[in-house]
């Protein structure tokens, strides 16, 4: 019986099964596979193996440099969107439940399009006499218009707009957990606006702010359209030059061997969000324990 009760659950969960191993697992195989192949010519490839591809990836500096800007840019992107998300996020939390739903949906309307007419959009306002520099020029913020095409400004401007609704949807679902006395409570206690925030409402909302942290640097980190269009082929990462290797050199064990080492780095990263997110969660919770019975309350 404990057998037969088990049937359907297998026959519901096989269609999804073939799915992934055919679209990702296979492929991902012969990806590792071929990383270890001879490179020969443009798209030409002998099956002898070699360790000279990921040997490449490590001895040569113009690599290493592009593993450290793509970090760079995707931690950067990743702060400020989650800088500019909470503000949104707060006053979204605390609307009611109709105007909150229309609100995420706008949030969450750039993404329906793709990331390739957003940022054919954002291509169209960061020209030389585009509607950004336009704006600034008016203000008198600048002179002359600043170069935001083919730098890393512009790649960091197209990506947090990318993703804030990727930051923004975790952390309205966290604030709007918080109940509103706890911040009443705090502020007849004589804390002000800021000690509030960061004393109750960012604590209690930090699973919130950590999964869209996640979320987010992982999207950066393997962003390809953003750094190609508005980086104009200047601006060089991960997806970039994997791309690069495969379609214009046509070097497929190198693009192979480049996209495994990828693969690998995210899910070391995701490893370590994570268990630095259970690290600050248990000093929070922690924090939290001790104020309460240093207030004379049993937790």
């Amino acid at each position: 019986m404990h057998s037969k009760a088990k049937w359907p659950l297998f026959v519901l969960l096989l269609p999804a099964s073939l799915i992934i191993g055919v679209i990702f697992i296979l492929p991902f195989f012969f990806l590792a596979i071929q990383s270890f192949w001879t490179y020969e010519s443009s798209f030409v490839a002998e099956p002898i193996f070699t360790w000279a591809n990921y040997a490449k990836l490590f001895s040569d500096e113009y690599y290493f440099g592009i593993y450290l800007r793509t970090v760079k840019i995707s931690l950067i992107s990743t702060a400020i969107t989650l800088v500019l998300s909470y503000p949104l996020a707060r006053f979204i939390s605390r609307l009611r439940t109709g105007m909150k739903g229309f609100l995420l949906s706008l949030v969450a309307l750039p993404m329906i399009g793709g990331a390739m007419i957003q940022t054919m959009g954002w291509m169209a306002m960061m020209m030389r006499y585009g509607m950004l520099n336009g704006i600034l020029m008016s203000l008198g913020i600048t002179k002359e218009p600043v170069a935001f095409l083919g730098t890393e400004l512009g790649v960091i401007i197209g990506l947090v707009q990318s993703f804030i609704p990727l930051m923004v949807l975790p952390l309205v679902t966290s604030l709007g957990a918080i109940d509103v006395s706890l911040e009443d409570a705090a502020k007849s206690l004589g804390a002000n606006s800021f000690k509030t925030f960061f004393k109750v409402v960012f604590p209690l909302s930090l699973p919130g702010a950590l999964s869209g942290t996640i979320l987010t640097l992982m999207m950066n980190l393997t962003m390809f359209v953003t750094p190609s269009i508005l980086g104009q082929n200047k601006i060089m990462v991960f997806g970039t030059i994997a791309y690069q290797q495969a379609i214009s050199v046509g070097n497929w064990p190198f693009a192979s061997a480049f996209a495994i080492f990828f693969i690998l780095s995210v899910g070391i990263f995701i490893a370590l969000a994570r268990y630095f997110t259970i690290l600050i969660q248990r000093a929070i919770n922690k924090d939290l324990k001790n104020n309460v019975q240093l207030n004379g309350v049993q937790p």
